[in-house]
Parts: C-alpha cells; structure tokens; sequence
C-alpha cells in the first residue's frame, strides 16, 4: 500500500475525533454514552472490513477485522450494562429539593443579551416544532412531542405557573421555574397526572422514572441574562435504572444537542424582543 493511502487513512482518523470534541461543545463528555458510540462505529468499520478489509484504516485483512468488531461489541454491551451510579446534589437550588439524588442528568448555560423577561417571553414563545433542527433530532429519538406535552402538562392552573408550546413550569421565584413529569420504565401501566410538586416529591412507586426540569435566569451587570437549564432522572428501583440506563446512554447526544440548540435558539430571539 502507497504512503498515501495511510495518509488518507490518518485523515479520517483525524475527522473523525475532531467531530466528537466538536460534539462535545453541545454534548458534554459523558462516558457511557460516547463509548456505546465508539463501540458502534467500530463495529460497523469492522463488519465492512469483514467483506472488504479497510486497509487505509489499518484493517488490513479479516482477522484484524474480527478482532475490530469484537472490540466494538464490547464496548458497545459494557457501556449499555455498566453500573448506574447516583449522584447527591448539595442543597442550594431549588430542583434540589424535587430531586436531590439521581442518577442521570444534563446541564447546559448559555449568556444572553437580553434581561430575564425578555428570556422568559422568548422561551414562551418558542415551541420544539418551530425548531427545523430540534424537531428533527426529535424525530430520530423516535419521541412523540405530543407525549412529552402530555407527561408535562398536568399540573393545576394557577398563577404561578408558566407555559410554553410545549411544557407547563412550576414558578419557584423570579429566577427559577421547573417542570416535573413521570416516565414509564418497567411498568406498562401508563403515571398518574402529577399535580403538585409535593406529589412529585413523594411518588416512589416501582416502574417509574422521575424527570425534573428547570430553568434559570440570572441578571448580569452588564444586562445580560445567564440563563442554565438541568435535567434530571431518577429511576425508582435498580431495575428501573438498568432499563432507563440502556435508553440514557443511547440517546444522550441528540438529547444534549436538542437543549443546546433549544438554548442558542432562546438566545437568538430574545435578543430580538
């Protein structure tokens, strides 16, 4: 083989993990999740070097080949069946008190140049259909909004609560609003409506995932708006987290890209408000 074929071998080597710290800047690095991936790949690449060894890749016949997608395989089966740990969240923010232990989560921020209402106006404004690419990437999680809308929207009407398109939030204070809701894990029994946040707090019944999701709206000096939003999950039993944790882990990146664009997009009108 020509030098230049290593050469172009090493290109897409090189391509290949410039996207995934690319990925990183909407998808912080979460083990699991970007392993499982890895995995993936690799044994795609070496099922095709099964057929045809990818020699520019360093493929370079079929027992290299098999020892790829084994790789991948494994990566693949320890990352989806690896421990699930639970995390404790010290007690300084309000979502701390609806889910202070969980075991998977996200957490994104962005700085606007905009004050809190007009953040606040621009997030009740914005639906997930609106967004070409969220609406997408909604579409390859194979997720129906309409059942996130259902999940989420039946808490009480009352004056403080804030809606958007597509979520209902409990209002804490001025500067944080959360919405809770309950997934199905091991049960096929479809969660009651959640009411209140003290309901959510108590339910503990098995076969249920617990979800928090808040925002956050923090002036700045200089009238900007520093704005985070964090979700949480809590599964009820091991069980459950067994079977949320092979979901979590697949379709964390499309999850963390959707709130990261849902953010820039937040970001964009509120500027223009």
């Amino acid at each position: 083989m020509n030098k230049y074929k290593f050469i172009f071998g090493l290109l897409c080597i090189a391509a290949a993990l410039c996207l995934m710290f690319a990925l990183m800047g909407y998808a912080p690095f979460y083990a699991p999740s970007y392993f499982f991936w890895i995995g993936v790949i690799l044994s795609l690449t070496g099922i095709v070097s099964l057929l045809k060894p990818l020699a520019f890749l360093f493929i370079f016949n079929r027992r290299i080949a098999t020892v790829v997608v084994g790789s991948g395989l494994l990566l693949v089966v320890a990352s989806l069946y690896w421990p699930v740990p639970t995390y404790h969240a010290p007690a300084n923010r309000k979502i701390d008190a609806l889910l202070p232990d969980y075991s998977f989560g996200e957490y994104h921020e962005a700085l606007v140049d905009a004050s809190p209402e007009a953040v606040k106006r621009a997030l009740q404004s914005t639906a997930i259909r609106d967004v070409p690419v969220i609406r997408f990437l909604t579409k390859i999680r194979g997720l129906d909004d309409k059942k996130a809308v259902r999940y989420a929207s039946k808490i009480n009407e009352r004056s403080d609560t804030f809606s958007t398109p597509d979520f209902n939030f409990f209002v804490i204070d001025s500067t944080e609003m959360v919405t809770v809701m309950l997934l199905n894990a091991s049960t096929h029994v479809p969660p009651p409506p959640v009411k209140t946040l003290e309901q959510f707090r108590t339910f503990n019944k098995p076969g249920y995932i617990k979800v928090a999701i808040n925002f956050r709206f923090i002036p700045q000096r200089n009238g900007q708006t520093l704005v985070t939003t964090e979700t949480r999950n809590y599964a009820m039993t091991k069980e459950d987290a067994c079977i949320f944790a092979r979901y979590w882990r697949i379709i964390y990146p499309g999850s963390a890209v959707i709130r990261r664009v849902w953010l820039n997009e937040l970001a964009k009108r509120a500027k223009n408000l």
